[in-house]
């Protein structure tokens, strides 16, 4: 009997001390686990996952460079989009 009891003090000192080496592996190993019940769980109900909720914003190709910018960024000459105002200038020059 005195054996067993031995053998299960040794089990669980083992596993605490390995507990205690990898404690910060535990943790990010949980907060994973409730992070995917969470979206599970507003997927489920219909709810909009918690994060940013910004509208979105169109892309806009310069019409000089190619480069592209969000429509809200870029500068606007008539119907003619430019990610910036040295393109702006050097179209205009």
């Amino acid at each position: 009997m005195q054996d067993a009891i031995f053998i299960i003090f040794v089990v669980f000192l083992l596993f605490g001390l390995t507990a205690i080496r990898y404690r910060k592996q535990i943790a990010g190993m949980i907060g994973l686990a409730r992070m995917l019940k969470d979206a599970k769980n507003a997927v489920g109900q219909g709810k909009a996952i918690p994060g940013k909720n910004q509208a979105s914003v169109q892309l806009i190709n310069c019409a000089k460079c190619g480069v592209w910018v969000p429509q809200n960024k870029a500068r606007k000459v008539g119907n003619i989009f430019y990610c910036s105002e040295s393109c702006l200038k050097m179209s205009n020059a």
